[in-house]
């Protein structure tokens, strides 16, 4: 697998704060990987994400580097981050654009230019991959929220794009809904994935976990990996589980409770 995306010892500092929310992050993920950010709230884990995505960035100091496809990120053009980075929100409402699915899942393609017979072929794809083509003429607004986040990531990935960012777009979901969604994300075989995760379903199967605290990597590896360390990440999912995690879950399954 070739690298797609590296950033390179890098910083970031908000505005008027002394403590920078990143610092000294270096990390290489490769086309078609699947990571997941975890840690406590405030660790950095949001703020990591929407470097990734420079239409997203909030403002401050940044210090390194990131590269993308062997470019500095830097350097793509606003049509280029807005094709080859997909990005979807914690929340779908931030997301939502228009009144009708088929529209919605229309309206990056419209944006970027494509014409007619395009947009219909990837929409109708990507409706069929998720399995809401009878959802077309429905009102966004009548959707539950688990159906607006299944449109926003199916508006991500009619684009093509390479690499998909979901901001903890899951956190809010139920445990069913969360799961189906996962069990699409894993289906994607060739889309490289970077998300923040809170159940260890979601966890369990990343080919890197990093483990953040205060800004940095603290710990990284996958998830057999990090529990034998008995680290932070170990620490957190005993205080999570504790004994329900040793007793109750099926052998080789998880307990559906939250883990990071």
């Amino acid at each position: 697998m070739s690298e797609l995306l590296r950033l390179a010892h890098y910083g970031f500092t908000y505005p008027q704060r002394r403590q920078p929310a990143l610092s000294d992050v270096s990390l290489t993920i490769r086309s078609g990987e699947f990571w997941v950010l975890c840690g406590a709230s405030g660790c950095g884990k949001t703020t990591l994400l929407r470097q990734l995505k420079p239409a997203l960035r909030p403002h401050g100091a940044s210090e390194g580097e990131i590269w993308f496809d062997g470019r500095l990120l830097s350097q793509l053009s606003e049509r280029e981050q807005a094709s080859e980075i997909g990005f979807v929100l914690q929340s779908p409402e931030e997301q939502t654009v228009t009144d009708k699915v088929w529209h919605e899942l229309a309206f990056g393609l419209e944006s970027l230019g494509y014409d007619t017979p395009a947009i219909r072929r990837r929409v109708a794809e990507m409706a069929s991959f998720f399995g809401i083509e009878s959802w077309f003429h429905r009102d966004v607004a009548e959707l539950s929220g688990g159906q607006k986040q299944r449109i926003s990531i199916a508006r991500a990935l009619a684009k093509h794009s390479p690499i998909l960012v979901l901001d903890d777009s899951t956190s809010a979901l139920d445990m069913e809904t969360e799961h189906e969604i996962q069990q699409t994300l894993n289906a994607l075989r060739d889309t490289t994935k970077i998300i923040i995760a809170h159940r260890i379903s979601a966890v369990r199967h990343a080919d890197e976990i990093i483990y953040l605290a205060d800004g940095k990597i603290a710990e990284r590896g996958t998830h057999e990996e990090l529990l034998a360390k008995k680290g932070l990440y170990y620490d957190t999912y005993m205080a999570q589980y504790g004994a329900l995690a040793m007793s109750s879950a099926p052998a080789g399954e998880p307990s559906p409770a939250a883990c990071c």
